[in-house]
């Protein structure tokens, strides 16, 4: 800038303030800006800011405040200005406060410093310029210094004008969790109006009313409805005060807020509320002219656009004509230069009526509505406006899609997910984040099918992997973090925290610190044991006492969720610390270290499913599912498959088979397999929704006719039969012990929480005839997704073969102890690695698996689908929940792999998110690189000898996925005669050991008088006694372990 131009604007400044110096009015001052609206530009701020620097030093300290409250009054002027560039004026506004800061400081002008604060949150609150996210942060910061001074006892009535002004900026705050802003200002406006009565202050309690009135419209928390309802009173509650005749512009201001209501209202007449809303609108409009109130009068102007644009009564060709006319009328005020924001608001509307316009050519109406929506997005950006970066970007996409234009609707679909995905960075709480995801899944399933449509295969993959399981990849990278064991001070006392209340739990749900019994067995008619308590003091519990334990419980959870909740807010991701980085297709390439390894990702959207796969020497390929939709497929396995196991076990064991070759057909595996995997030996699964629950391994295929055997090669597997073609279901069924603590169904003995009734028989079918299984041709491993697969190759390699191992923590198993002694005599664990019934603590468990690199991991187990968190592992003195396996604390970098052989260890239920949330993947979070695990309650024999055969391969050199399928393979084709040669005389010799070891441990019961212990013994006897009964029994079976029951459950996961 030459020196003529800065001294135009130096002369300018001394006449604007020497104007308001004389008189600070409107009318005084306005005049003057409106001819000088040149000078009303970026540099008119910086030099205010340099010739206050050069000039207050030099004042008497008096003229220094004199001048300061001179430009605080230009500064309010010009914030309120509506002539000009309004985003230079704020800018200006801004300048003069940040001088008039300078010498009304807190220490000297406490009030002034205050009065000053507050000015700058009302700037920073309207600003435009800049990130709006991070302009309210400004705000608030300085309503919240204005507080410091400004407060109630003192300052009443400002105190209530700043939290007023408080609760408008976290109504409009972007950054933080939505729904907890918009809670916080609701707080603020009720704090306001603990002053702000409508006696002593009725406008400005009227005021408060109307933006109450408006946080309830938007707010997310309670119910919608209820709270629409409330908006609408709280504005009518300020149209007591806010007449038409006292208050002419707030009274409109209400009645547009009162359409706005209505519009949105859920109770009631739809066609009935729009027409409520179209009445306010212009009533509104009677106060709001285009001349005396531009701004204003552009608002409603869209507003109306958007109540005939959904308008239900009258012509509905008319009413989009009516709605675009209303939407032009508010883009001659709402420019983009002047109102930017607004202008993008009207610009997305504008699309969305074009989009709907039934006159005119409709290829002339796509474009416009084309048109309409790139101008909203040059505006609304994911960094500055996310939630409606992500609605414009969305509707362009939708549009885009349905007119067959795929690479609009690529590029406008991955806007959305940036602004997705900005939101999500942003939330600071994990259920919200999940709602964001939740949200937004349509966006993820357009952008692949676009893709898909265009070719680009390998963006439909990258895109698959952005959608899921976001929240597992959050804690798994911030698990990373930890495993150096640096932990915050207030992390530590946080994890102390919940281990305390997690064994707090512990003491009251089970009869002692050393004994695991669920307290809430027996019959419901009967009196309960209370654990510990009860049990020192022999007392039975009435019903009363009962619901006192069970609201105990319930309270203790409860303190239980809160820490976790601040657990998570330490969490480095969703501090928005540390930033996850999505993979691109090369990084999911590199996973696939082998060309004879295949790996199949699953993707499900509202029509078809799509398997894509990725191979390491060449471009994916895709294979449609077509049909198979959400509902066709997902849909039908939750009724088919999970619905059944958790109601009638026997009767889903039973149509297992019958379920499993649908589903093979659905998926077409044998065109699968026969066009996309010859040559391939392995596959790395990534499922999607509902699929996680999938056997793979038991899906069949049919094997393409094979050549006749070169001399010298060794045949196959023999063809088998089916039991009901052998006629033996009744016959030899294998005899199941009784019920101990049924929970889910009818299964034989189990390592989680569900038996079979006395009565009940399961049969021993065998494989079907010429039936190949998926995990005959292939070795499979399952992952959640291939960012977590990354996680795990990025952990290093860990060479040590040492082992631990937690054997049958409650003492009821009848085969677990069999297995273990098995492991640690292969891998010679010493006595210490090896914790045996109530010795397995939760403190040892914790203990031993941070020093060893295999874990072998053999007890009860239970999945709680409903509240993932609380499944739990059950030892000696507790559980260990998936809660605190997901927690820093236990943080396992030692673990190379894990073998957990319990039920329902990878049991749960994937919602839209596809967050596979199981105990299996939470010792994936704590560290290990691979994990064995069970998707359903496992038989208690046949997981001991699939266990030995496991790590009979893992000794000879096989891979995780390897060492299980030939573990698999070896169960299933196991004869019941060599059943009776290698293990019977065995398993029947340890039975005898453990039987006489539980008649002990029942007569002792029996002689301390302890019925609580002696019931447990009981029933443990009675389980071992029919034992034997059971092993002859398999022993007459040709194929005693073919079902794919007793070997399907078990999958590998990670490396």
């Amino acid at each position: 800038m030459d020196e003529q131009r800065f001294q135009e604007y130096c002369n300018f400044l001394m006449s604007i303030l020497w104007a308001v110096a004389t008189n600070p009015s409107p009318q005084s001052v306005y005049p003057l800006l409106k001819d000088n609206l040149d000078k009303l530009d970026d540099n008119l701020g910086p030099i205010l800011q340099f010739r206050a620097r050069e000039t207050l030093p030099q004042l008497q300290p008096k003229e220094a405040e004199y001048l300061a409250k001179v430009i605080g009054n230009f500064g309010n002027l010009i914030r309120q200005l509506t002539l000009g560039n309004i985003a230079n004026n704020l800018e200006i506004a801004i300048a003069s406060y940040q001088v008039v800061a300078t010498v009304f400081t807190l220490e000297a002008f406490p009030q002034d410093w205050a009065t000053t604060q507050n000015n700058l949150g009302a700037a920073y609150s309207d600003r435009i310029k800049g990130e709006r996210a991070d302009n309210i942060e400004q705000a608030i910061a300085h309503y919240k210094n204005a507080l410091q001074i400004s407060t109630k006892s003192a300052f009443p009535q400002d105190w209530a004008m700043t939290q007023n002004n408080l609760g408008n900026a976290y109504l409009y705050k972007i950054k933080g969790e939505i729904a907890d802003n918009i809670e916080q200002a609701i707080a603020h406006y009720q704090n306001a109006l603990e002053i702000r009565t409508k006696s002593a202050f009725p406008q400005d309690w009227a005021t408060t009313q109307n933006n109450l009135g408006a946080a309830y419209s938007i707010r997310i928390k309670g119910d919608r409805a209820d709270n629409i309802e409330q908006a609408i009173a709280h504005y009518k509650n300020a149209l007591q005060i806010l007449t038409k005749l006292a208050f002419p512009q707030d009274w409109a201001s209400t009645q547009n807020n009162l359409g706005n209501a209505y519009f949105n209202r859920i109770k009631g007449d739809r066609a009935d509320n729009i027409e409520q809303a179209i009445a306010h609108y212009e009533n509104a409009l009677q106060i709001r002219t285009k001349l005396a109130f531009t701004q204003d009068w552009a608002m409603t102007q869209n507003n109306l656009g958007n109540a005939y644009c959904d308008r239900i009564k009258g012509d509905r060709a008319d009413n989009i004509e009516q709605a675009i006319a209303h939407y032009e009328n508010a883009l001659q005020i709402r420019t983009k230069s002047a109102f930017p924001q607004d202008w993008a608001t009207t610009q997305n509307n504008l699309g969305n009526a074009y989009k709907k316009r039934i006159k005119r050519e409709r290829a002339d109406n796509i474009e416009q509505a084309i048109t309409a929506y790139g101008n909203a997005l040059q505006i609304l950006t994911p960094a500055n406006f996310p939630f409606d970066s992500m609605q414009t970007a969305s509707n362009l996409g939708n549009v885009a899609l349905e007119n067959n234009n795929w690479q609009l609707a690529i590029e406008s679909y991955a806007l959305a997910i940036q602004a997705v995905e900005q939101s999500r960075s942003w939330a600071i709480d994990e259920e919200r984040r999940q709602e964001i995801m939740r949200d937004a899944i349509d966006v993820y399933d357009n952008i692949v099918q676009a893709c898909l449509n265009l070719g680009q295969i390998e963006k439909a993959v990258e895109y698959t992997e952005r959608s899921r399981a976001q929240g597992l990849v959050d804690m798994m990278a911030s698990n990373e973090l930890y495993q150096g064991g640096k932990i915050l001070p207030e992390l530590k006392q946080l994890l102390l925290d919940y281990e305390e209340l997690q064994q707090r739990i512990n003491l009251l749900r089970f009869g002692s610190a050393s004994e695991a019994v669920p307290v809430l067995a027996g019959s419901p008619d009967k009196t309960l044991s209370l654990g510990m308590g009860a049990k020192q003091s022999g007392q039975s519990l009435t019903r009363d006492a009962l619901l006192q334990y069970q609201k105990e419980i319930q309270e203790l959870e409860a303190q239980k969720q809160q820490v976790w909740q601040q657990l998570r807010r330490y969490d480095p991701v969703l501090a928005g610390q540390i930033q996850v980085e999505h993979l691109d297709w090369q990084q999911i390439q590199q996973l696939i270290e082998e060309p004879t390894t295949a790996l199949l990702s699953f993707y499900t959207t509202i029509k078809d499913t799509h398997i894509f796969i990725l191979r390491k020497d060449r471009s994916p390929q895709v294979f449609t599912c077509v049909g198979q939709g959400v509902d066709k497929l997902q849909n039908w396995i939750v009724k088919n498959w999970f619905n059944p196991y958790l109601k009638a076990q026997s009767e889903w064991k039973e149509k297992m088979g019958d379920f499993l070759q649908e589903l093979a057909e659905r998926l077409q595996l044998q065109e699968l397999v026969a066009k996309y995997l010859t040559g391939i030996e392995e596959l790395i699964i990534v499922p999607h929704l509902a699929l996680h629950q999938i056997p793979f391994a038991a899906l069949p295929i049919v094997d393409p006719p094979q050549p006749p055997l070169i001399r010298g090669e060794q045949e196959g597997l023999l063809p088998l039969k089916t039991a009901e073609q052998e006629g033996l279901l009744t016959e030899n069924a294998a005899i199941v012990p009784p019920l101990l603590r049924g929970v889910r169904g009818d299964l034989p003995q189990t390592r989680g929480m569900v038996f079979a009734s006395k009565s009940s028989k399961v049969s021993a079918t065998k494989p079907v005839t010429n039936t190949t299984y998926l995990c005959d041709r292939f070795r499979i491993r399952l992952v959640p997704s291939c960012q977590i697969l990354h996680y795990c190759h990025q952990r290093p390699a860990i060479a040590g073969q040492e082992m631990g191992i937690v054997e049958d923590a409650t003492e009821d198993l009848p085969f677990t102890s069999f297995e273990c002694k098995t492991l640690a005599e292969m891998y010679q664990v010493p006595a210490e690695q090896r914790l045996q019934g109530r010795n397995a603590t939760v403190k040892s468990y914790q203990t031993l698996a941070q020093q060893v690199h295999i874990f072998h991991s053999s007890h009860h187990a239970k999945s709680n689908f409903m509240e993932p968190l609380k499944s739990e592992l059950r030892l000696g003195d507790g559980s260990l929940t998936l809660g605190q396996l997901l927690t820093p604390g236990w943080r396992m970098p030692n673990l190379s792999e894990v073998f957990a052989s319990a039920c329902e260890v990878n049991f749960t239920v994937t919602k839209e998110t596809d967050d596979l949330l199981s105990l299996a993947t939470g010792f994936l979070c704590a560290g290990a690189r691979s994990v064995v695990s069970t998707q359903w309650s496992v038989d208690d024999l046949a997981s001991a000898l699939l266990a030995i055969f496991y790590y009979h391969g893992r000794r000879s050199g096989m891979s995780c996925c390897q060492a299980l399928q030939q573990g698999q393979i070896k169960l299933r084709n196991l004869t019941g005669k060599e059943f009776a040669d290698n293990y019977q005389r065995q398993l029947t010799e340890h039975l005898e050991h453990k039987l006489t070891e539980a008649k002990a441990a029942k007569q002792n019961a029996k002689d301390q008088g302890d019925e609580e212990e002696l019931d447990k013994w009981i029933d443990i006897v009675d389980k071992f006694e029919i034992q034997p009964k059971r092993l002859e029994s398999l022993s007459k079976d040709d194929f005693p372990f073919a079902h794919p029951f007793f070997w399907a459950g078990f999958v590998s996961q990670g490396i």
